[in-house]
């Protein structure tokens, strides 16, 4: 029975939390979208079957499913069934805890696959269609890779906010949380995940043999502008390279977060471990003391367990030597109290002087920003000099944004740093200084010669 799609996916949606059990079973097991056909019998039985419109049955059984395109059956001695891509996609957007991340393996195909596309560009003439075909496959690519990072970056950050939780109730004193078992879920999604998701779109990364995801990018930026002199294929291409490095700074802010909590639990972890070695030798020291007689039965202080843990020696000689330092006095004490207090009322204190806080460098700004911000650059006359690139940039950002912040003129220095490299330290070397309301940003004075014609 041939259906539209869009009743299938409506009764998918409806029955949601039968496909993300099929999800969890993929996620469990080797990631192929295989699942057993018991395990999908089992729950169009017991969950499906109980809905009172009996059109749902008939939509969602396998052989529906399957005479659909939803369900691909493998071969039918193996009793499993797969799932096209784009319902496990779709099930991952609807609930992006059960987003899969992506790990080494995946990046490292997506890497080799855009230095390959960059490459093919490269050996057409530009008005060919064998051209026209490589910048599509091209276009299609950086959108695909887009939304990946954009999906992984959401996954990672629900994961590491689910492990401060925990993390959280570990450091308020909760047992249920084990140490042990926080620091290698820390450990893990660290190393697996975190990492190669910032190696991956790292705008200095650089790799041995072979080309990173940016260098790939940015020679083909170069090649449409210095040997086609397409500036404006150049600064799409840089748009869509933009768009996806700007993750960086997102997943540079949940490494330093696993980070810290690694560091803690690394520590944490040592001491527990010490602590339980020390246990299990008081423990073994205990053994020969079991002996049934009435003298050596008791641990003192002579015992040899004691000789490596010397933490309270001395305290008792420490204790005799110092004593309080508050002498408190019966009548006097809560008199003089009260004088002070009033001395301290009466005080007049001067009001605070409003510090300004230093603009960090990861301020965050929203893509439809960066593009509002890189199209006011591309409209800088490239011939025109500057003496304080900074102060040019403030100037033109705060006339043409409404909701102007400090934050913009870093954006603002990325994108106009790649593009004009006649960019330069100006000499003699001076610092200075960018103000608003809450932030102040010092730098370097830069200066913008022109452009540079190359001979």
């Amino acid at each position: 029975m041939k259906l539209n799609r869009d009743v299938l996916i409506h009764a998918i949606i409806k029955h949601q939390n039968v496909f993300f059990k099929l999800l969890d079973y993929i996620a469990l097991n080797d990631g192929a979208n295989e699942v057993p056909e018991s395990l999908y019998l089992q729950l169009y039985n017991n969950v499906i079957c109980k809905d009172v419109d009996e059109k749902v049955h008939r939509y969602l059984s396998i052989e529906s499913l399957s005479e659909n395109g939803i369900f691909i059956h493998n071969d039918p001695n193996t009793g499993q069934i797969t799932l096209e891509r784009v319902i496990v996609d779709l099930l991952s957007f609807l609930d992006v805890k059960r987003a899969r991340e992506l790990d080494h393996a995946e990046f490292e195909n997506i890497r080799v696959g855009i230095v390959a596309a960059c490459e093919q560009i490269k050996k057409y003439e530009i008005s060919s269609l064998d051209y026209k075909e490589a910048k599509g496959a091209f276009n299609r690519l950086m959108s695909d890779i887009h939304s990946k990072i954009k999906e992984n970056v959401l996954a990672l950050t629900h994961q590491v906010d689910s492990i401060a939780l925990e993390y959280k109730s570990y450091d308020q004193g909760n047992n249920a949380v084990n140490v042990i078992e926080l620091y290698d879920k820390v450990s893990n999604l660290y190393s697996r995940y975190v990492m190669p998701c910032y190696d991956f779109i790292n705008p200095s990364m650089e790799m041995a043999q072979t080309q990173s995801f940016s260098m790939a990018v940015d020679g083909l930026i170069s090649y449409y502008k210095s040997e086609l002199n397409l500036f404006d294929q150049a600064t799409l291409v840089q748009f869509r390279k933009k768009a996806i490095t700007s993750y960086y700074k997102d997943i540079g802010g949940l490494v330093r977060k696993l980070d810290q909590y690694s560091n803690h639990l690394s520590q944490d972890r040592s001491f527990y471990l010490s602590i339980e070695s020390a246990f299990s030798h008081l423990m073994e020291s205990i053994e020969p003391l079991r002996h049934g007689l009435k003298r050596n039965m008791y641990l003192t202080r002579k015992s040899e367990i004691f000789n490596n843990h010397n933490a309270l020696d001395g305290l008792t000689r420490f204790k005799s030597k110092f004593k309080p330092k508050l002498q408190w006095h019966q009548n006097k004490t809560k008199l003089r109290f009260k004088e002070y207090l009033l001395t301290v009322n009466e005080t007049l204190f001067k009001e605070p002087v409003k510090q300004l806080k230093p603009l960090t460098v990861e301020c965050n700004v929203s893509d439809e920003r960066k593009i509002v911000i890189s199209l006011i650059i591309d409209k800088f006359d490239e011939d025109r000099k500057l003496p304080d690139v900074h102060q040019f940039l403030h100037h033109e950002l705060s006339q043409s944004l409404s909701d102007f912040e400090l934050s913009d003129v870093l954006y603002g220095l990325e994108v106009f740093l790649p593009f004009y490299s006649g960019t330069e330290r100006a000499f003699p070397v001076k610092r200075k200084r960018l103000e608003d309301d809450v932030y102040y940003l010092e730098y370097v004075q830069l200066k913008y010669s022109g452009s540079i014609e190359y001979v």
